[in-house]
């Protein structure tokens, strides 16, 4: 996933950081995993392809509680530099140190938020031991209220032309020379690049979501799940992974609809109407790889 990531760069220099920040994310959660704390890569900037690019992140969702940004260190280095984008809005920090061929890692120790945002470097030897993130971790949990996990996108907004971040123009992920999708009246059409990891293997894939408006009480809706590539065109040229699943959920998380891809299957889609202020979620999903978003009508 690392080299994956690496490569969509375009200097060598962003490569590396990315690669390094990609391993650092990935060995932090998998230590979490080990002591059963839920961590969500996939939903982290640094797993967002246009984030990752843009930004120097190594952010790691730990779901209703926050990010822990995980920071690389290389052997024989003892301070990092903290980039802006990265010093607010964290639980805390954790250190991660590679070996010179970079097959190992050590998990450094931990610095809280208030350490890490009075100062944009940290030392090594200020570090505390791992322990306090547990500490950090147990106190959000027990001053947690109850809230949805995310805000859901509010559809109604999109016919004033605003939309939340992910949601592109179509002709920002597809050439529209090759889509023949213009607006039509009383229709918004919008796209989001959709990435699964499953078994070291990223897979792409393209969102359309058009909504439009039957009548004053009724709106339809219609989803199509693509390949996303460089010659990526409608009709598709390359076939879905086999299984790749489609889901609506109603808003009460039971399912409404799945389609599945099937061998050769180059896209999915499902139409659909509902009424406003209703919700619903979509559900990508590969394998134990998922992406779920609600929406309100």
């Amino acid at each position: 996933m690392a080299r994956q990531f690496a490569a969509q760069q375009l200097t060598p220099e962003k490569g590396m950081g990315v690669y390094l920040n990609t391993l650092s994310v990935w060995a932090v959660h998998r230590y979490l995993k080990w002591l059963q704390i839920e961590s969500e890569p996939s939903n982290s900037d640094s797993w967002h392809p246009g984030l990752r690019a843009l930004f120097d992140v190594a952010d790691l969702v730990v779901p209703n509680l926050g990010k822990l940004e995980c920071r690389p260190i290389l052997s024989g280095e003892t301070r990092l530099t903290l980039p802006p984008e990265v010093t607010k809005d964290r639980i805390g920090y954790i250190v991660i140190q590679f070996c010179d061929r970079l097959q190992e890692a050590q998990l450094l120790g931990f610095a809280p938020p208030l350490a890490a945002n009075s100062l944009d470097e940290l030392k090594i030897t200020d570090l505390q031991p791992l322990d306090t993130l547990f500490d950090v971790l147990e106190t959000l949990e027990s001053n947690l209220v109850v809230t949805p996990e995310k805000t859901p996108v509010d559809l109604s907004k999109w016919w004033q032309n605003i939309f939340d971040r992910g949601w592109q123009a179509v002709e920002e992920l597809l050439p529209p020379q090759t889509i023949g999708l213009a607006y039509r009246n009383m229709e918004v059409r919008r796209a989001k690049l959709i990435e699964l990891v499953t078994n070291k293997n990223i897979h792409q894939l393209t969102l359309i979501f058009t909504l439009k408006l039957e009548n004053p009480e009724e709106l339809g809706i219609h989803l199509l799940l693509l390949p996303f590539g460089k010659e990526n065109q409608l009709p598709p040229q390359s076939p879905l992974p086999p299984e790749t699943n489609l889901m609506v959920l109603t808003e009460s998380g039971e399912v409404f609809r799945e389609i599945t891809a099937k061998e050769k299957d180059t896209f999915i889609q499902y139409e659909f109407t509902g009424q406003p202020g209703e919700g619903f979620s979509i559900k990508i999903g590969l394998g134990e790889a998922s992406i779920t978003e609600a929406f309100i009508i």
